[in-house]
């Protein structure tokens, strides 16, 4: 198994000075869904497809669009300006999906895999979205097509850290019993520890008959304790103080 944890633990710093030295926010947001991304990337092969629906988490998307060489590695130095601005969108190669409103990626991800499976192309079509876009009614939409056409070349892979904007997610509108609504919709699903690296390979590596969902519980603002399981970091940018401090316990 590949070094996940080195591998997550250096996207992590990386993104941190990203994000600090833009002065933009998501930090949190960011961290909650990096260990999921550094085992996807991995795994991922030539003609498999990643959309990031959770486009505000794009310090994260330009560093592993980097680490695959779609994007300059000196590039992540101009995070913050255009093209690289802190909602991604596809303005930037290897994005595809403008992420600035929720709900956006599943619709597109849901399109491009029925297609791959109509043309008989290879691939998979992974697509990274949140826990608050759970509550967008094309999220919903999407997923009813998808359970339809059974396009089995389809992973939805959901970062559920239990916060959104404005307030814990579930306290905003609740979005369980979350296996539930997936199952209903005719998704084979999973629950695992975004966290646990084998957990995440595992899950990954499964195969089916219909198109999957993940339901990765995670820890919003993972690997700093100061930005762990609060909605402070969410929006807020960080001082040089708090950088120092995050980046010592990345260390």
């Amino acid at each position: 198994m590949p070094d996940y944890l080195t591998l997550a633990k250096d996207a992590r710093k990386k993104v941190l000075s990203m994000v600090f030295n833009a002065q933009t926010s998501h930090i949190a947001s960011n961290f909650s869904v990096i260990d999921i991304a550094a085992v996807l990337y991995e795994n991922l092969r030539e003609k498999d497809e990643v959309v990031w629906s959770k486009g505000w988490a794009a310090a994260s998307i330009y560093y592993f669009l980097a680490k695959q060489g779609k994007i300059p590695l000196e590039d992540l130095e101009k995070f913050g300006t255009s093209p690289y601005i802190g909602l991604a969108e596809t303005t930037v190669p290897g994005v595809l999906c403008s992420g600035g409103a929720m709900g956006h990626g599943l619709p597109i991800a849901v399109g491009m895999a029925i297609g791959k499976k109509r043309a008989q192309e290879e691939g998979m079509v992974y697509c990274i979205m949140s826990d608050g876009e759970m509550q967008e009614g094309t999220t919903w939409e999407s997923a009813l097509i998808a359970g339809h056409n059974k396009p089995n070349n389809l992973v939805v892979l959901i970062d559920y850290n239990k916060w959104c904007a404005m307030g814990r997610t579930n306290e905003v509108a609740n979005v369980e019993p979350f296996e539930d609504k997936w199952r209903a919709f005719g998704f084979d699903v999973q629950r695992i520890n975004g966290h646990q690296y084998q957990e995440i390979e595992l899950a990954l590596l499964k195969t089916s008959d219909r198109p999957r969902a993940i339901i990765c519980d995670t820890v919003k603002g993972k690997g700093v304790s100061f930005f762990e399981d609060h909605l402070l970091f969410h929006y807020k940018f960080v001082e040089k103080d708090e950088y120092e401090k995050a980046m010592a316990e990345l260390a």
